[in-house]
């Protein structure tokens, strides 16, 4: 299997799973989507060595507090793998649209990636 064959398996593997939490509709599981989110955008700006690593810090930090403020009893392994499933897509989304060859799918990648974003800023106070 090609390479590239062999990460949209995975695309719709981890998408299945963050559908399923989604559908739970449990605001943990929504909080630590998030986190993973910024997670790779910190990560990702680290590398670019690009200053805006310090906001999505920041964003970060705050979905972390409302994660562990959230969950229920028992559910730490699945927020925390949820959490992990969400920051390994957005990353990719992110190679994808950094050094991506093809100038359509790196445009698409990061607009799929800043909609993410803009959702989860849209459950802060404040932003």
């Amino acid at each position: 299997m090609s390479r590239i064959k062999t990460m949209c398996a995975a695309f719709v593997v981890m998408a299945t799973g963050i559908t399923q939490a989604a559908a739970d509709n449990d605001i943990a599981f929504s909080f630590a989507e998030c986190a993973g989110r910024f997670s790779a955008e910190m990560e990702h700006a680290w590398l670019l060595n690009d200053p805006v690593a310090q906001v999505y810090e920041q964003d970060r930090a705050s979905f972390v507090s409302l994660t562990d403020a959230s969950f229920a009893p028992g559910q730490g392994r699945a927020i925390l793998s949820h959490r992990v499933e969400v920051k390994l897509a957005h990353a990719a989304l992110l190679q994808q649209a950094s050094f991506g060859t093809r100038a359509d799918r790196a445009k698409t990648a990061r607009h799929i990636a800043n909609t993410h974003l803009t959702t989860c800023r849209t459950l802060l106070l404040g932003s």
